[in-house]
Parts: C-alpha cells; sequence; structure tokens
C-alpha cells in the first residue's frame, strides 16, 4: 500500500508539471519592413510573424511566392488591420509561418491582384530563413 501511495503522488506531480512545460511556447518572432534582406534565425516550431503595409481595399494583398521555402509553412490566412475606420483605408497585413524543419531559404512576399497574372507585383519582401 506504501509502494501504491509513492506512485499516486509521483503521478500526481508529474501531471501538475506538463501543463508548466507546456506553456513556455517560444514567443513569436516578429518582423516588418525594417528587416527586409535580412536573415532572420528561428527554432524549429517557433512562429514567425511578418506585418507589413497594404490596402486590400485595391485588389492588391500579400502572399508568398511560389514555390514556398521548404522550412516554413503558412499559418491561416493574412490577418488585416485597418488604419482607420474608414472605408478604403490602407493598413496592416499580416502573415504567420510555422518553422516546420531545419534549413535556410528564402521567405519571398509579393504584394499584387492574384488574379493579374501576367502582371509583376506591385511590391516584394524578401528575407533569409534560418531554422535550427
Amino acid at each position: 500500500m506504501y509502494r501504491t501511495r509513492k506512485f499516486y503522488i509521483l503521478a500526481l506531480a508529474l501531471l501538475m508539471l506538463v501543463p508548466a512545460a507546456c506553456s513556455q511556447a517560444a514567443d513569436p518572432v516578429n518582423i516588418s519592413e525594417s528587416d527586409a534582406g535580412k536573415t532572420i534565425e528561428l527554432k524549429k516550431g517557433d512562429t514567425l510573424v511578418v506585418s507589413l503595409e497594404g490596402n486590400i481595399t485595391t485588389g492588391f494583398n500579400w502572399e508568398m511566392a511560389a514555390p514556398g521555402p521548404a522550412n516554413l509553412k503558412q499559418i491561416g490566412e493574412p490577418e488585416v488591420t485597418p488604419t482607420s475606420g474608414l472605408v478604403g483605408a490602407s493598413g496592416t497585413i499580416v502573415l504567420k509561418f510555422s518553422a516546420v524543419q531545419t534549413g535556410q531559404a528564402t521567405l519571398k512576399l509579393i504584394y499584387h491582384r492574384a488574379w493579374e497574372k501576367e502582371v509583376p507585383p506591385e511590391k516584394t519582401y524578401e528575407v533569409t530563413v534560418v531554422v535550427k
């Protein structure tokens, strides 16, 4: 009976440590237009958040140029925060990526209208991403 009680106490202590270990996820790495051309270092499992100016009411949006880097996977769709409540206001477009495998690659984003296939992008944004 003494061993059983010891086992339950140990098991309870371990269960209490699990949430603490899970809650220690790394903070996201935030970059913006001022980081263009730089090298960004991430650890596998980190989140990269890219915030760029744009105005989706004009039909333009930021997206990853194909083919995307193998070491990053986009998380969800771009999120838009307008600078004001006015119709047609520009704002910030946020893209999130997860570092899924080690390696070095270039993350290239293009600002364009998706339906204009033969028109060059209005703007481009590139960073080198190293996942360790």
